[in-house]
């Protein structure tokens, strides 16, 4: 997805990405939820012991925060929105 833009920007400079709480995070008892339910194969899991990564961050919708409601330890968070925008507004040249 490299080649894509968002709003004129080239994702790959776009700081949108879902970040995970390990202490939080506890697999979903070994059958991870957002891994099942986000369609753009953002996260995998991986590593001994095993975990969950961000496998294809630049995969993410930009904006999309829907993985979160299927988390149920409530492990994943994404950045503040405002500074996201800012920062696209800044890498357009506003």
């Amino acid at each position: 997805m490299s080649e894509e833009t968002y709003m004129g920007v080239p994702r790959n400079e776009i700081s949108w990405t879902p970040r995970i709480d390990y202490q939080k995070c506890d697999l979903c008892d070994g059958d991870p939820q957002c891994l099942k339910f986000c369609p753009h194969q953002v996260y995998a899991v991986a590593g001994q012991p095993r975990k969950l990564i961000i496998e294809n961050p630049n995969n993410c919708v930009v904006f999309c925060r829907s993985c979160r409601r299927v988390c149920a330890p409530d492990a994943l968070s994404f950045p503040e929105k405002k500074k996201v925008l800012a920062s696209i507004k800044k890498l357009r040249g506003y």
